[in-house]
């Protein structure tokens, strides 16, 4: 069945379509569109508008798109393919309006050509994603901050700071500390969880990179970042994640927590794998995946199930326990019994 153009589309292709929340179905708020430029060259452009589409439920511009959303109603913006550069920091503001990138089932990008990208490399754009709403769900993306050729400064502090309650991310990509200013600060991550958030769900996202960056030096500095000094940063999960670095200098974590007394309840990392590659394998920096300052310790427990690690010496080894200011816990045995992190299974035991 072709297509009918009444209004906004009665059936596409068999499929039903109601007002413009296209084939999702009733009880979703309005469907938006972000492509890369409202032209004739752009391939996606002119497939929206063949289909009935109308030019003002579709953008170029992330944070003009996410001024026509409603909050509450659950609309949702679906991001096109392509590389989509903004100069300023969007700030996602409103609860249950949500983001669907097209992206393929790999959203690794190459240098040059960009699966489905929200990316900036202005310099000072602190976050390309500021998310204080509450709520809101993200899929199918990629965000990134900062290139190895780019402007990006040290005020270029992540791909995303989450500051919302409740919000989902599922098969994401979160890529920052891409420019040799982020790499040497000890304020940059590609994912930073600030005060406000909680009850925070990742699931099969990849954090970081180890290709077309420079290596990271900042020693209190993770491409996943707490940087909440509040207590109440409450509950999160991490299931499936894949972490990647790019260090050789001792002392550079994965995930540092700034202050641990912001953490509380459970936060849990479930089949995650974090990989630091280092140029040089005969001398392997003495690095920790979690490393965090000397704080209180507060009432948390972080949970490491059936996680893997390559290119690090500990999990943490630093500020660990009652009279410390981490509560490290897993399934999998220590390193010093050789286990934890990746066994090197060619050697005798």
């Amino acid at each position: 069945m072709g297509f009918t153009n009444f209004p906004n589309g009665l059936t596409s292709f068999g499929i039903p379509q109601y007002g413009n929340s296209g084939p999702i179905g009733i009880g979703t708020g309005n469907i938006y569109y972000l492509v890369t430029t409202k032209a004739s060259t752009d391939l996606y452009y002119q497939r929206l508008k063949e289909h009935g589409i109308p030019g003002s439920d579709i953008f170029t511009s992330i944070i003009t798109a996410h001024a026509a959303m409603t909050a509450d109603q659950n609309d949702v913006l679906v991001v096109m393919p392509g590389l989509h550069t903004q100069t300023a920091t969007c700030d996602w503001t409103k609860d249950h309006c949500h983001i669907v990138g097209l992206a393929g089932p790999n959203l690794h990008q190459r240098y040059g050509r960009p699966n489905c990208m929200v990316f900036t490399d202005t310099a000072t754009v602190d976050y390309t994603i500021h998310l204080t709403g509450d709520f809101c769900q993200f899929s199918g993306f990629m965000i990134g901050n900062g290139h190895s050729a780019g402007a990006a400064t040290a005020e270029n502090l992540s791909a995303i700071g989450v500051a919302g309650y409740g919000n989902s991310f599922h098969t994401m990509g979160f890529q920052g500390v891409g420019s040799a200013t982020q790499a040497a600060s000890n304020n940059c991550s590609s994912v930073e969880i600030m005060a406000g958030a909680g009850e925070l769900n990742f699931e099969n996202c990849l954090i970081g990179g180890n290709t077309y960056l420079t290596t990271r030096s900042g020693t209190a500095s993770g491409h996943l970042r707490f940087t909440s000094t509040e207590a109440g940063l409450a509950n999160g999960l991490f299931r499936n994640c894949l972490f990647l670095s790019r260090s050789a200098v001792d002392a550079v974590p994965m995930v540092f927590l700034y202050s641990q007394a912001g953490l509380d309840r459970a936060w849990q990392f479930d089949r995650c794998h974090f990989d630091n590659y280092t140029p040089s394998w005969t001398g392997l920096p003495l690095e920790n995946v979690f490393g965090l300052t000397t704080q209180s310790p507060q009432t948390v427990n972080v949970t490491l199930k059936d996680c893997t690690a390559n290119g690090y010496q500990y999990w943490s080894n630093t500020n660990v326990g009652a009279g410390g200011a981490l509560y490290l816990k897993g399934n999998m045995p220590a390193v010093a019994v050789l286990g934890g992190v990746c066994v090197d299974i060619t050697g005798t035991s």
